[in-house]
């Protein structure tokens, strides 16, 4: 684990793609979010965190769109 900004990222290696640094509070590496401790089991990422891994994904596949 290191730190970019200020964040703990894990870096994430795809021999296609290369490394990728994910926060650490998008994966179950990172306690649960405060605000899931009302639910039996608290979820891996909050609504935050996936619409932000869902702009990251874009972001991937419009490089991936540009190796082609």
């Amino acid at each position: 684990m290191r730190r970019i900004g200020g964040r703990e990222v894990l870096s994430l290696f795809d021999e296609g793609r290369g490394t990728i640094a994910l926060p650490r509070e998008w994966t179950d590496h990172a306690p649960p979010s405060p605000r899931a401790t009302a639910l039996p089991t608290p979820p891996i990422l909050d609504a935050l965190c996936l619409l932000k891994l869902r702009e990251m994904v874009e972001l991937i596949r419009k490089g991936v769109d540009h190796d082609q």
